[in-house]
C-alpha cells in the first residue's frame, strides 16, 4: 500500500492554477489537468487512477474496475493497482486502510460532509463490504483549513457548537476535532488516526479556496 497527499507543485497548469492542479471542474485548461493526472499516475506507478465527481454528500461507491467515474464523496475498493483520489482545496481529504483484508477508501469531508458523517460512514462501509475491523483500520486526515482560518456565519454553526471557537464575535469551526471525536466514538484507535496540522489557508504550498477563490485542487491518494 502507498498513500500520500499532493501539494501544488510539479505540474503544468498556469496561474492561478499553478501548477499541479488535479481538478477538471475549476476552469483550468483540460489538457493541463490531464497531464497533471498522468504525472500523478506515473508517480504512483499504477494503471488506473479514479477521481470522483464530488457533490458534498455522504454517498459511497464501491470501485471494482478502475474505469468508474462516480458521482459521490467517498470510494472504497480492494482492487490492486487502482488508486483512489479525493480532491480538496480546504475540505478534509480522508484516507482509509485495512491491512488485514487489504482494502482502502477515500472520503471528502467539508462542512456538509462532516455533518453527514461521510468519513465515519466510509469506515463502516469497509466493515460491511470487506469484513474490516474498526480497531485495526488506519485513517489519515490530510491538509485542510483549520479553526485559525475557517470563519463561518452563525447559521453554519448548528451541530458544531462543541467544536466552535468564538474570537471577537466571529465564529470559527474545528472540523478536524469534530471528525476525530466521531472516529474515536465509532471505535477507531487513537494511535491509528493521523491528522495533518497543515492549514491550507495558511500554507501557500496548498490550494485554498478560502484564500484564493479561483484556484486548483490537490489530492489525497491511496492504492494497494
Amino acid at each position: 500500500m502507498q498513500h500520500f497527499f499532493t501539494n501544488r507543485f510539479g505540474g503544468v497548469s498556469q496561474p492561478p492554477f499553478d501548477s499541479l492542479n488535479l481538478g477538471l471542474h475549476v476552469n483550468d485548461t483540460a489538457l493541463h489537468v490531464k497531464e497533471n493526472r498522468e504525472r500523478l499516475k506515473a508517480q504512483l506507478g499504477v494503471s488506473k487512477l479514479v477521481f470522483m465527481d464530488q457533490i458534498h454528500s455522504d454517498k459511497i461507491v464501491l470501485i471494482e474496475t478502475g474505469y468508474e467515474t462516480p458521482e459521490c464523496d467517498a470510494m472504497i475498493s480492494n482492487v490492486p493497482d487502482v488508486a483512489l483520489a479525493v480532491m480538496v482545496a480546504d475540505c478534509i481529504p480522508i484516507l482509509f486502510y485495512d491491512g488485514v483484508h487489504q482494502a482502502i477508501g477515500v472520503a471528502h469531508a467539508g462542512r456538509v460532509g462532516t455533518r453527514l458523517h461521510v468519513g465515519q460512514k466510509t469506515a463502516q462501509a469497509m466493515c460491511e463490504t470487506f469484513g474490516s475491523s474498526l480497531d485495526e483500520m488506519k485513517i489519515w486526515m490530510g491538509p485542510s483549513i483549520h479553526s485559525c482560518c475557517y470563519e463561518v456565519g452563525v447559521e453554519a454553526t448548528l451541530g458544531f457548537e462543541k467544536f466552535l471557537h468564538v474570537k471577537e464575535g466571529k465564529y470559527f469551526l474545528d472540523l478536524q476535532n469534530y471528525n476525530r471525536e466521531a472516529f474515536l466514538a465509532l471505535g477507531i484507535k487513537p494511535e491509528n488516526l493521523t491528522i495533518s496540522d497543515v492549514c491550507t489557508c495558511c500554507d501557500a504550498d496548498y490550494f485554498s479556496y478560502r484564500r484564493e477563490k479561483q484556484t486548483g485542487r490537490f489530492t489525497g491518494v491511496i492504492v494497494l
